[in-house]
This record gives structure tokens, sequence and C-alpha cells, in this order.
């Protein structure tokens, strides 16, 4: 039987919460011999409380790494849904697991239920935290600080401090209650707690962000914790074993839960009957703030480890102002990609991918002449691949985007954990880049700020070579004709010049050739400006067709045309227009039309050393028209 795989889908896991629950679904899949690829969009999303909101240009770029999913690739979906930017992709990819017959598992997200869902409760969490106050640390004068009024967790929260108070007989007094936004007012609370006649024993605070602002106060005011005040804190970010005292917390068992759904797709894939919600309860974290953790000495490993941090964020800082800086100066797509290396390193990848889409890649390398209609926006049916880290997979190759890598990952001997997060840019999804991690923490923030700076500097370049050639496009419609495609009178002018003034300076006869349809205005009356459309067109053609390469050909209006030509004599002119003529006769025995095409041609050969271009112009024009007086005079 085929090794298993899960899909996994979140924004932003290098965030603490997004990490964890990662972590404990790869560590069961390790376990189990499970393939994991996780499909990672990158910025949060915004607090329910805050007014941010984000461009759809950025939601939408965010949310097409989900598209990259093949469905025939993968047993199961599991989905982080309180993470996602937009909720159309939760039921999106449920839909498309249930067209496929996949399980798929919803993680913390009482909002959109799914048929599978995994809770990380805290029902009972802040009842822990009153309870260990009460029973072991003996304290009645118990405050409240939550997030806002109204919202879900602070009310929760506040309901629990509310009961256990009551089951203890401890009045429930509104002055010990008061709301810290989930940050900087925590402190504002804490003072007017700490001013009142009946000072607080102990703050439980409702999450830990607050719990360190109330203690920042408590600290700077001379307040001794835990001996003065017991604080504790609520979700067990990492600083709580980071802060001077160590913070006592409910931590959600976030790896628990990870773990947890992927037993649960264990369960499904046997046609197991498993409940619609699995709760997982969360755990009290006894520290320092309430007097139940050990004093520690001075410490070195958390000093050590700020250290190694600062110096990543000076290499990384060096780092991006660099790629900044080679970016500027890439004048190829290949370049552009080139200095990635370094970051593969930084982040300690044990392989990397940046797979861009074939249509935009052409795009970037289109000529004027050349055009590519219809490109859609997101993932295209092939990308190409740009970077070589960790592989021998050459630089520029093209594969179907349902493989999601240009090498068959799923089908090596031993289990991958692979991610895949987007690279936008505006109204243009560029690609993703692909790796192979060897923590799934990675390097937090440094990986989005990364990614984004790729996002905006790949962007611009595109956007760039886009613009280039909508410019190199207006410029052709400026100097073309748009019937025929040859020059117009300005082309005419700009590169005609050009070619003159170089025949000029390397002493080479020119040529000019005038030519006119024959017999156009009969043509348009008795046929309608679509006969006369075809007949200039055609005469066009056996002109463009008839001249050598380098000529200057350009449609004067009307039925008029003129062509210059550099370094030919009179008598290969002469060859020339003969075969303008065969061109138009060959046309008139095999094309059944009810007219007969002609062009009357002249010309006249000179060094511009002798004649002005006036003068040659002049007797070339004088020469047409005795042409056509004689093709006149020998149809009569």
């Amino acid at each position: 039987m085929s090794r298993r795989t899960i899909a996994v889908c979140v924004t932003g896991y290098n965030w603490e919460y997004e990490s964890r629950v990662i972590d404990g679904i790869n560590s069961r899949c390790e376990e189990l011999d499970i393939n994991l690829l996780i499909f990672a969009s990158l910025i949060q999303k915004p607090d329910i409380n805050s007014r941010k909101t984000l461009p759809e240009s950025i939601v939408r770029g965010e949310s097409e790494i989900f598209n990259l999913i093949n469905y025939d690739l993968v047993d199961g979906v599991i989905i982080l849904g309180g993470s996602i930017v937009d909720e159309r992709v939760i039921y999106s990819v449920s839909e498309k697991c249930g067209k496929h017959g996949i399980p798929m598992i919803n993680i913390n997200d009482p909002d959109h239920r799914l048929k599978i869902n995994v809770d990380l409760s805290d029902r009972v969490a802040m009842e822990y935290v009153i309870r260990h106050i009460v029973e072991r640390h003996g304290k009645r004068r118990i405050n409240f600080i939550g997030g806002f009024p109204g919202n879900l967790q602070t009310e929760e929260r506040l309901a629990a401090y509310k009961k256990v108070l009551t089951e203890y007989g401890i009045p429930i007094e509104e002055e010990r209650i008061g709301y810290g936004e989930f940050w900087i007012k925590a402190k504002d609370c804490t003072e007017r707690f700490m001013r009142s006649e009946q000072r607080p024993e102990a703050i439980v605070c409702a999450n830990d962000t607050m719990a360190f602002f109330c203690m920042d106060y408590l600290k700077e005011n001379g307040y001794k914790i835990p001996d003065d005040v017991i604080v504790t804190g609520f979700d067990g970010i990492k600083d709580c074993e980071d802060y001077d005292p160590t913070l006592t917390t409910v931590r959600p068992s976030y790896a628990e839960a990870g773990k947890t759904a992927v037993d649960i797709l264990l369960r499904a894939w046997r046609n197991e009957a498993v409940p619609e919600i699995t709760y997982v309860e969360s755990a009290l974290i006894k520290n320092q703030s309430c007097g139940c953790g050990e004093k520690s000495a001075v410490k070195t490993d958390f000093y050590s480890a700020k250290y190694k941090e600062l110096n990543d964020f000076r290499e990384f800082n060096s780092y991006i102002l660099d790629m900044n800086t080679q970016f500027a100066s890439a004048v190829s797509s290949a370049e552009i990609y080139r200095h990635t290396d370094f970051a593969a390193e930084f982040f300690d990848f044990k392989k990397m991918f940046i797979c861009v889409c074939s249509d935009v890649e052409r795009k970037s390398m289109l000529c004027p002449e050349e055009e590519i209609k219809g490109i859609d926006y997101g993932i295209s049916e092939t990308m190409l691949s740009m970077v070589q880290y960790g592989h021998n997979i050459p630089n520029g190759l093209e594969f179907p985007s349902s493989w999601l890598v240009p090498e068959k990952i799923l089908e090596a001997e031993s289990r991958v954990t692979f991610a895949f997060s987007p690279i936008y840019f505006k109204d243009t999804f560029i690609g993703y880049i692909a790796y192979e991690p060897s923590s799934i923490h990675g390097k937090g923030d440094f990986f989005a700020i990364w990614l984004s700076t790729i996002c905006h500097n790949v962007g611009s370049f595109y956007m760039k070579n886009e613009l280039e050639y909508v410019v190199s496009r207006l410029e052709e419609l400026y100097v073309r004709d748009p019937l025929t495609g040859l020059y117009n009178r300005r082309g005419l002018e700009i590169f005609g010049d050009k070619l003159m003034k170089n025949s000029l300076a390397e002493d080479k006869p020119i040529t000019i050739i005038c030519a006119d349809v024959d017999n156009l205005k009969v043509i348009n009356d008795n046929f309608g400006h679509e006969g006369g459309d075809n007949a200039i067109l055609k005469t066009a053609e056996a002109i463009r067709s008839s001249l050598p390469e380098g000529s200057v050909c350009s449609r004067m209006g009307g039925d008029e045309f003129m062509a210059i030509l550099s370094g030919y004599s009179a008598a290969e002119t002469k060859v020339f227009i003969d075969k303008i003529n065969c061109f138009l006769e060959a046309y008139n025995r095999t094309e059944e039309v009810p007219y007969k095409l002609g062009c009357s041609s002249g010309f006249h050969t000179a060094r511009l050393s002798d004649k002005s271009r006036e003068l040659v112009e002049k007797l070339a024009d004088e020469d047409m028209y005795r042409v056509k007086t004689q093709r006149k005079t020998h149809r009569r």
C-alpha cells in the first residue's frame, strides 16, 4: 500500500499558534510514516476587533496557493480555518474534498463548522486558574482584566471567573473588572486596581500580553510579584518562559490538537464513525508569577538566545539590503532569483524550488510582435522551475503544476514534509516557493519578510517588463499602419531617415520606390471597402515579401506605398519590382476574387552625396506615374 499524504491549509504558520499545531501534525505524521504537504499563505488575518482590512488583491494573492492542492495526490486535508484570510477558501476546499471523497478536518474554528472539527477548548481553563489561586494560594481579592467588552474570548473567561468566585462565596465586585483591549491598556487597568482601597491579591488576565503589561506596571512601581500581587495570563506563548518572573498561564494544547486531527483522519480512513466535534482541553502551566515556579538564576540561555536573535536579525537585514540591490540591477528573470540561496541556507531548507507560472515568465520575454492572449489569473497549467537548491533540476525546466514541484516527491523512499507559499504582486499571481524545511518553526517573521520582499521585487521586475512591452506596443502603433502593419508616414520618417543617414555615412546608394494600387476606386465602388481593404492588404504583402531584409516599407495613405532600400543598384531594384508584380499575378490566378489586382511601381536610385532625398523621392514618384500611365494604355 502506498504511503498516505495529508495536506494542511494555514495562514502564517511561522506564528506561534499555527506553528505549534502544525508541529503536532508533523510529529504524528513522522510516527505514522505519512507525507505532509503544507499550503501556507503569509499575511495574518486581521484581528476581529481591529479596523484593519486587506485589499482584495492581497486576499486574492494569498488565497491562490490553496488552488495548488492536487486532490488526486492527498488522502486527507486539515485546515486551520480560523487563520484563513478568505473564508471562501474553507468552503471551496471542503467542496473539493467532498467531490474526491477525502475527509477534511477544521481545527479551532467555531465560526465555520465542517463535518469533522477539532476545537482547542478553554471552557474550563480559566476555572483552573481561579481555583488554583483560591485553593493553593488562599487569595480572595482577585481582579480580572479582559480584552474587549462583548468579545467572545473575554466574555467566556469572565464568565468562568465569576462562576468560580461564586462557588467559593467570594463576592463579585464590578470595580475589580477591567478591559485592557488585549494590549497595553492593561497597564491603565492595573494602575486603577492598585490605587483602590482594597488592592488585589491577584490579577487574572485574559491573555499573556496583558499580563506582561500588568507586571511591567507593578515592577515599575515597586511591587513584588508574587509576594505583593499574583499575576496570571492565558495562551501560554513562548515569552511566558522568558519573562522575569516566568508567567503562570493556561496553554491551549496546540500540538495535541494537531496530533488529534491526524488520529481522527486515521479513523476516517478506516471508515470508523468520528464525532462532529472533538475537544482538546487546555493545561494550567504553573510558574513564578503565582509562586509555584522555582526561582532561577541569571538566564544565561535566555540572553544567549537573544544575542543569537540579534545577530540573525543583523545578518538577515544585511542580506535583504543586498538582495534589493541585486534585484535593482537585474536584467533577466534568471538574475532576480539568483540570490535566494542565502535565504535557503539561513532558513535551513533541505530543498527549495521557486516555481513561476509559465505564462507570466513567457510574457516577460515577449518581443513587440508577439502576444499571449487569454492569460487567466492564478496558477497556470505548467510552471517553470527557477532555482536550483538541494536538487539537480535545471533552471527553466517546465513541468505540470499538478506535480507541485518538478520531481515526484511523494514517490520517494522516505516520507516528506513540503511547504508551499505564494508569490504575487498587485493583480498578478507570479508563482510560489516550495521548500522542504528542516524545522517546522523556521525563523519566525524572517520568512514572511523575505518572501514579501521577493514578491515586491519580482513583481516590480515583471511589471517593468510588461510596461516596457506596452510602451513598445504603443510605439509600434504610433509608427505602424493599423491595416497593413507596414510603417506609416511617421515610421517612414523615423526609420527611413536613419537608413539614409547610414547610407550617406557608408557612401551607399539609396533607392526610393513609389507604388500605387491599380484601380482601387473601381474596386471600392463595385465591391465595397472590404474588397478595397483586401486589395491594399495583398499589395502590402507583395511589397513586404518581395523587398530585401532591411528595407523600410510604408503605406503613405489610401493606395500609396513607399519603400527605401540601401545598397542596391537600379538593376537589382527592377528585379524586386518584378517580384511584386509576380506575387500579384499569382494571387490573381489562384484566388477566386471578382477583380484583378495590380500595382504600378516606379523608383529612382542615387547617392545622397549627389542628390537630395527630396529630389530622389520626386524622381521616383514621376517614374511611378510614368509606369501607371503605361499600364492604363496597355489595359485599353
